[in-house]
C-alpha cells in the first residue's frame, strides 16, 4: 500500500517531427492545440494534460471522471508507466517513478478490454503475473533451474494429482490463486478458457489477476464499460467491497458519473486536460466549483437560466423573479445590474400554482420510469429555453400540458456568466 502523488504534471503529444514537446503552461491560445509555421511546414502539438496536481492517500479509492478526451486515461497510463511524462513528477510511496519501468513500479492495472490470454485457463491467467514475479526473485529459485521447473509444472499440470510436479513456489502460487478465486466467486471456473466465460466472469478474472499480485496501487481503466447495466451495478459493488477489504490504494477511471459518485472516496472531475474540482461525491453535487462540474455531476444534468440581478435580495427573468435567501445575498451583492447563471437541478423543481416566483412551462416530452418521471419542458414565454424536470410518478402529465413550476430556493446555484465559476467559491 502506498500514497500516490502527482506534481505539476504535463503531457504533450509529440510534434509532427517526432520530438517530444516541452511543457507549455496553459493559456487561452494553447488550451488544446498550438501551431507554428516553420519554413513553410506547419507543426502542431497537443497538450493533453496541463499542471496536474493530485495526492491520493494510502488506501484511498480515487476516481478520475470526465468526458471522452479529457485526459483521464492518459493520466492513468502515465502513473502506470505506459506513457512518458513531458513535465512534472509522479511519486508512488516515497520514490519518484518517472524513469522507473512499469514492471518495477509495483502496480497492477485492470484494462477495459480484460486483456486475458486466450490460450490460458482462468487459473493460469491469474497465476501468470505471480510466476513472472517469482521467476525474477532469486529467493524463490527451487532445486532445479527455473525454466526446468516451469516446464515440469506445465507438462504435468493436467495429470492426476499424485503425478504432478509442484515446486514450493508453485504451491504458494496455487494457494494465492485459490484464495483470490474464492474471494471473487470464480473458484469453479479455474479450469475454463476465457472463451468459455461471460463478460462479467472475464472481468472478475482480470480483477483476480491484479489482486493476486498484492500491489501497492491498483489502476483501473473503465473496467465495467463492456458490461450490461445490471451486471455493471453488481460488479461495481464487488469492486468497492474488495477495495475496502484489501485496503489497497486504487485509482479508477470512468466517464460514468454514477460509477464515480457511488464508488469513490474522492472524485477528480477532469475537462480539457485539467482537474476542474477535487472533492468527495456529495461535495461535488452540493457545491460544484463551476458550470461544467455542475452539469456533469448529476443525472439528468443541472438546468441553467440567465437572470438579472436587481438587488442583493432579488434576481429576475422575463417570466419570473426570485427572492433570495440570506445565504446568497452577500455573494449576489457583488453583481448589481449584471447577469448571473441560475442553476437548478431537475429534482429541485416542484409542480405548483401560478405565482410571480414560479415558471410557466409547456411539456414537450414525458419519460415515465415507474419510480420517477422525467419531463422535458420549455418556458411558455421563451420557447428556446428548455429545462428538464424530475418529479414523482404520482402526477399524471402528458405532452402539451402547461404547468407552473416552483424552485426550491435553498437548493439553487449561481455562476458567473463569463468565467462560469460558482460565485460562492471561497
Amino acid at each position: 500500500m502506498a500514497k500516490v502523488v502527482v506534481e505539476s504534471l504535463y503531457k504533450s503529444f509529440p510534434s509532427r517531427g517526432g520530438s517530444l514537446v516541452s511543457p507549455i503552461p496553459p493559456t487561452q491560445e494553447n488550451i488544446t492545440v498550438t501551431a507554428s509555421e516553420s519554413k513553410g511546414n506547419k507543426s502542431s502539438q497537443v497538450n493533453v494534460l496541463r499542471s496536474i496536481n493530485l495526492t491520493i492517500g494510502d488506501g484511498e479509492f480515487m476516481v478520475l471522471v470526465g468526458p471522452s478526451g479529457c485526459g483521464k486515461s492518459t493520466l492513468l497510463r502515465l502513473i502506470a508507466g505506459l506513457e512518458d511524462v513531458t513535465g512534472g513528477n509522479i511519486l508512488i510511496g516515497d520514490r519518484v517513478v518517472n524513469q522507473i519501468p512499469s514492471k518495477a513500479r509495483d502496480i497492477a492495472m485492470v484494462f477495459q478490454s480484460y486483456a486475458l490470454y486466450p490460450h490460458l485457463s482462468v487459473y493460469d491467467n491469474i497465476a501468470f503475473g505471480l510466476r513472472r514475479m517469482n521467476a525474477s526473485d532469486e529467493k524463490n529459485q527451487g532445486k532445479f533451474p527455473q525454466w526446468l521447473e516451469n516446464t515440469l509444472t506445465g507438462l504435468t499440470r493436467k495429470l492426476p494429482k499424485g503425478l504432478r510436479y509442484r515446486s514450493e513456489q508453485e504451491k504458494k502460487i496455487e494457494q494465492q490463486v485459490r484464495e483470490v478465486a474464492a474471494r471473487l466467486q470464480i473458484d469453479a471456473l479455474l479450469d475454463r478458457l476465457p472463451k468459455e466465460l461471460s463478460g462479467g466472469q472475464k472481468q472478475r478474472v482480470a480483477l483476480g489477476r491484479a489482486i493476486a499480485r498484492n500491489p501497492q496501487v491498483f489502476l483501473m481503466d473503465e473496467p465495467l464499460s463492456n458490461l450490461d447495466a445490471k451486471l455493471r451495478a453488481e460488479t461495481r459493488s464487488q469492486i468497492v467491497k474488495l477495495q475496502r477489504q484489501l485496503g489497497i490504494t486504487t485509482i479508477y477511471v470512468t466517464h460514468d458519473q454514477t460509477e464515480a459518485m457511488t464508488m469513490g472516496d474522492r472524485i477528480a472531475v477532469m475537462y480539457q486536460g485539467e482537474i476542474q474540482q477535487l472533492a468527495r461525491p456529495l461535495e461535488l453535487y452540493n457545491h460544484p466549483a463551476n458550470r461544467f462540474v455542475a452539469e456533469f455531476i448529476g443525472s439528468p444534468p443541472m438546468n441553467f437560466i440567465k437572470v438579472e440581478v436587481e438587488s442583493a435580495k432579488l434576481v429576475t427573468h422575463a417570466q419570473f423573479q426570485l427572492n433570495l435567501s440570506e445565504y446568497w445575498q452577500p455573494f449576489v451583492s457583488f453583481y448589481p445590474g449584471r447577469s448571473l447563471l441560475l442553476g437548478v437541478r431537475p429534482e429541485h423543481f416542484s409542480v405548483s400554482t401560478a405565482s410571480p416566483e414560479n415558471l410557466e412551462v409547456e411539456v414537450d416530452l414525458v419519460e415515465a420510469l415507474g419510480n420517477e418521471t422525467y419531463l422535458f419542458v420549455h418556458l411558455v414565454d421563451d420557447p428556446d429555453l428548455h429545462l428538464q424536470v424530475r418529479m414523482s410518478p404520482d402526477h399524471t402529465v402528458q405532452r402539451g400540458d402547461t404547468l407552473w413550476l416552483a424552485i426550491a430556493i435553498d437548493k439553487v446555484h449561481f455562476f458567473d456568466v463569463k468565467t462560469e465559476k460558482a460565485i460562492n467559491l471561497d
